[in-house]
C-alpha cells in the first residue's frame, strides 16, 4: 500500500459529515499501521518466501512444532496459527508432501493424529532461523528498548481480548 492511496484529510471531512462517528485521525492512523504491516512482511516474510517457498504461516507452524517435539495435535496447531480446522488441513497435506512434517498417532487417543517436525523440516529452520531472527532484530533496532515495549503495548490495544 502506497502512502499516496490514503484518503486525503479532506475527503475524510467529507465522510464524517455523513457518519460523524468517523474519526479521521484513526483511519489515518490505521492505514499507516496497514501500510508498515506491508512493508515489514516484505523486509521479514518475502524472503522466506522466495528463498525457501515458506510462507508465514508454514513458518508459524514449523515453529510450534520446534517447540513440542513431542507432537501436537492439529486443532492446536490451527488454534496457535490463527487458521481454521479446513485451512490447517491442506497446510499439513502439503507440508507432509513437502516432507516437513510427520504424522503419528496420538498415544492417550488412537482415533486422534499427531504432527511432527521432521528431520528436514528441522534442519531447514535450523539453518533459515539464525538469518530470520537477524533480520528481525536489525529491523527492530531502528527502536530503542523502551520504544520497543512502548510499541507492544499499544499494538496489544488494538486486540481485543488484551
Amino acid at each position: 500500500m502506497k502512502f499516496g492511496v490514503f484518503p486525503i484529510r479532506k475527503e475524510l471531512e467529507a465522510i464524517k459529515t455523513k457518519m460523524p462517528e468517523v474519526n479521521p485521525a484513526s483511519v489515518v492512523a490505521m492505514l499507516h499501521i496497514l501500510q508498515t504491516d506491508a512493508a515489514i512482511h516484505a523486509q521479514i516474510y518475502d524472503i522466506l518466501e522466495q528463498q525457501y517457498q515458506l510462507s508465514e504461516g508454514k513458518l508459524s507452524v514449523m515453529m510450534v512444532l520446534y517447540e513440542h517435539p513431542e507432537g501436537v495435535a492439529p486443532s492446536v496447531l490451527a488454534e496457535n496459527a490463527g487458521v481454521s480446522r479446513a485451512t490447517i488441513s491442506v497446510m499439513l497435506t502439503r507440508m507432509i508432501r513437502d516432507n516437513l512434517i510427520v504424522t503419528g498417532a496420538d498415544s492417550e487417543d488412537a482415533r486422534g493424529k499427531v504432527v511432527y517436525l521432521s528431520k528436514k523440516g528441522r534442519t531447514l529452520l535450523n539453518n533459515i532461523l539464525p538469518d530470520h531472527f537477524l533480520r528481525i532484530s536489525k529491523l527492530m533496532g531502528r527502536l530503542k528498548q523502551g520504544e520497543q515495549e512502548q510499541l507492544i503495548l499499544l499494538l496489544q490495544k488494538l486486540v481485543p481480548g488484551n
